[in-house]
């Protein structure tokens, strides 16, 4: 029984109160609007459709966290990366990956993200992106593509997924559950070392971003997204359906494409869209296809040593 101590001392039951009766019924309202988001969550993933322009970029409705909630996290788990991982120290080759992922991000939906671009030391063909604007491309992909407008595309896919709050958006639905099960409540914004208790509780940086596989209409906005920004930022967005066209012709057996391709779509069915979107949209005449600066950059990349043995997952 619910019960409280009256202005006159006399512990009474709470339905008896207006007062009470109001929160009891906004507490049961909270619990039917996150009811209602989680299914809004569950059931809008599934139904989302890819439109024939760019797609409009929104926060989920559950996802209750903010830009600087998301920077946080994106730097807690890019610690974890760069533990895990090896990142290639060069000053010459950080400014390059650095003034292209930058270029790209500038005209993205998000400018106003912190980006930062990293290469790792990998002979894998994989790029992935933390929230936040964290990207990271393997070394393997650099010397895998032939152009700097198919690195362009690579990176300008990776900033749509944290353009669209891919990421920030699982995050929130897990979150939403948990709220849901344990009536925990999001009061302000998070300490670094909330941040950092939420990301372990979810199966840590590798689980929960590096490793995660987003579902196909996450992918296909990803891909439009990408398709428009490599535009915007002066490159060929052909670049995007020619990395994918090798990825297919080079064979899903490889052991260097076998991770991307894990956790992407077949490179088929994505190019049929993106050819279909830019017949429908034709790219503007006179855009970059590639750089002296992407040959010497690739060419530095080929002579440095052997990379090392990728890490267990």
């Amino acid at each position: 029984m619910y019960t409280a101590v009256a202005s006159d001392g006399k512990e009474q039951i709470r339905g008896k109160y207006p007062a009470f009766r109001f929160r009891m019924e906004a507490h049961v309202t909270a619990r039917r609007l996150l009811l209602g988001a989680l299914l809004l969550a569950l059931v809008g993933v599934a139904s989302g459709a890819v439109r024939a322009d760019e797609p409009e970029p929104s926060r989920a409705l559950y996802n209750t966290f903010s830009d600087k909630e998301e920077m946080a996290m994106g730097r807690e788990a890019a610690k974890d990366v760069e533990k895990k991982y090896t990142i290639i120290a060069d000053p010459a080759l950080d400014s390059y990956l650095q003034e292209v992922g930058r270029r790209v991000a500038s005209v993205s939906r998000r400018p106003n993200l912190d980006y930062r671009f990293r290469f790792v030391d990998s002979a894998a063909v994989n790029a992935f992106s933390l929230p936040g604007g964290y990207v990271y491309v393997d070394r393997g992909l650099m010397e895998f593509i032939e152009t700097e407008s198919e690195l362009a595309a690579v990176i300008a896919h990776e900033v749509a997924h944290v353009v669209a709050y891919h990421s920030m958006n699982d995050v929130a639905r897990r979150w939403l559950v948990d709220r849901l099960m344990y009536e925990g409540q999001k009061a302000g914004l998070m300490s670094d070392q909330q941040i950092h208790n939420l990301i372990e509780h979810y199966g840590g940086t590798a689980l929960l971003f590096v490793n995660c596989k987003f579902n196909r209409e996450e992918e296909n906005e990803a891909d439009l997204l990408g398709l428009y920004n490599t535009e915007r930022a002066g490159w060929n967005p052909q670049g995007l359906v020619d990395f994918l066209n090798r990825l297919t012709a080079f064979g899903a057996d490889r052991d260097i494409v076998k991770l991307l391709l894990r956790r992407h779509p077949l490179p088929e069915d994505r190019v049929e869209t993106l050819k279909a979107e830019l017949k429908q949209h034709p790219a503007r005449t006179g855009l970059a296809r590639t750089s002296a600066a992407f040959r010497a950059a690739r060419e530095k990349l080929k002579r440095l040593p052997p990379s090392p043995p990728p890490p267990a997952e």
